[in-house]
């Protein structure tokens, strides 16, 4: 708030900021003034008692009081206000020194985590105990997590304590969990509430859902199965060049040198075959749960062969340590930059050591990964693997008029067809092999005939 009222000073004394307009000055100024009021005003609002019902209750006690009971000697209400302010008493003072005990008590606590890896969608208990308050009738304890905030709590009663069992909606790694724990009265005229902070780390997983096994996501690249001009010299020695200084003699093809009298050396072709290496490179974005679930998958049951390289945005360091894939896939969650950004590195130090077929995990929501994978396309020998992982598909069907006019809007969950065909049509255009996945079911459904009907659209 300092600096908030700084900016007045200055706007007062010299009329302007220096280098900013005064509009400028001012709206930056509010911006950053507000997130700190309201961290004050919810941490003003925490530690004060009453609620909404309760100061209406001691207004009209008030006023039944002092001026029915007292000036025109109704008993009546004078019994009532006398009531509601005993009532209110003593409900404001079960609910404080509740709240200080139990604030006292979680201080010396030390309760570990039940586990240090969890999974999302997942009913997980966490080993944070809070005692039931069977014993005091008036008053009731129930917490939520502020940070992080994608959690569903539960307490479930263990005897005179409440175990927390957590929902987690988002995968991630999570340094600290900060809960918001409340004591109310029974009546809801009361309530104090109070933040605690767990130390981690905690790791949450995506979940795998129907996806249980995975096509072997391998491709072509050098080698000596199919012959191909845009092969490496990986093939049978079938081709002959002339002979060099250097070459070794046993390549020598001596009919040919008793033909001609020339020397000349047998020469790999170039072929394809099936990739000795894969790399694999999960992309963030909207709706992108899904295919870091189908990432994890490919990972876990070794789905990506056994040479393999692994990076994710906000991690583009490539390895082969599968505990160390699966923190990538975690650290993902908070990555905020470009899409695909961070691939383009990734390509770079991994094609140092030999050619590789490419794997790429993409949510199904149009972003720049799009673009990241044409620029690679162009100058990549071989086809690009995306793997499109979804958890449902929202038709898009027009609400009724009256719905729309009765009832709020609600966001419908999964991602539309018309955006799933664009992105089809997008990576047909550039040649990629699409694959998509349903991780609620675990089908494929980027079979060959839907990746050929939208390669054909795009032509």
């Amino acid at each position: 708030m300092a600096r908030f009222f700084r900016v007045f000073e200055l706007a007062d004394t010299h009329g302007t900021i220096p280098g900013m307009k005064p509009d400028m000055a001012l709206r930056g100024a509010i911006a950053r003034a507000l997130p700190r009021a309201r961290t004050v005003l919810r941490r003003g609002a925490d530690l004060w008692p009453w609620t909404a019902l309760g100061v209406a209750l001691a207004v009209v006690a008030f006023v039944a009081l002092f001026s029915f009971g007292y000036e025109k000697l109704d008993l009546v209400l004078l019994v009532l206000g006398y009531g509601g302010a005993g009532l209110l008493a003593i409900s404001t003072s079960a609910v404080v020194l509740t709240a200080l005990v139990l604030k006292l008590r979680r201080r010396r606590a030390v309760q570990p985590w039940s586990a240090s890896v969890f999974e999302t969608e997942r009913l997980s208990p966490t080993g944070f105990v809070v005692p039931s308050l069977r014993w005091l009738p008036l008053v009731r304890v129930r917490w939520q997590w502020f940070s992080p905030p994608a959690v569903e709590v539960e307490g479930r009663r263990d005897g005179g304590r409440l175990r927390e069992q957590v929902v987690i909606h988002e995968r991630g790694i999570f340094e600290v969990v900060t809960r918001r724990i409340l004591v109310e009265d029974a009546f809801g005229l009361a309530r104090l509430a109070f933040r605690e902070q767990q130390a981690g780390p905690i790791e949450v997983l995506p979940h795998l859902g129907g996806i249980r096994r995975l096509p072997v996501l391998t491709s072509l690249t050098g080698g000596e199965d199919y012959p191909h001009p845009m092969g490496l010299e990986d093939g049978d020695r079938v081709e002959l060049r002339r002979y060099v200084t250097g070459d070794p003699a046993r390549f020598i093809h001596w009919k040919a040198f008793s033909r001609t009298r020339k020397l000349m050396v047998r020469m790999p072709e170039r072929s394809l075959s099936r990739a000795r290496r894969t790399v694999a490179y999960l992309v963030t974005g909207p709706h992108d749960e899904a295919a870091a679930a189908a990432a994890r998958a490919a990972i876990e049951e070794e789905a990506l062969g056994s040479d393999w390289q692994f990076a994710a945005d906000g991690a583009p360091e490539p390895t082969s340590d599968r505990a160390e894939a699966l923190h990538k896939v975690m650290k993902s969650a908070h990555f905020t930059g470009d899409s695909g950004s961070g691939l383009r590195r990734f390509l770079a130090e991994v094609d140092r050591q030999g050619p590789a077929a490419l794997v790429v995990f993409a949510p199904p929501s149009v972003g720049t990964w799009i673009a990241e994978i044409a620029a690679i396309a162009r100058r990549r020998v071989g086809r690009v693997r995306a793997v499109i992982a979804i958890d449902a598909v929202n038709e898009g069907k027009p609400r009724p008029r009256w719905r729309r006019w009765v009832f709020s809007p609600v966001a419908e969950p999964g991602v539309t067809r018309v955006e799933l065909e664009q992105i089809g049509r997008a990576l047909g255009q550039l040649h990629c092999e699409v694959v998509i996945i349903d991780r609620v079911t675990g089908r494929v459904l980027g079979d060959a005939a839907r990746v050929t009907t939208w390669t054909r659209r795009a032509a």
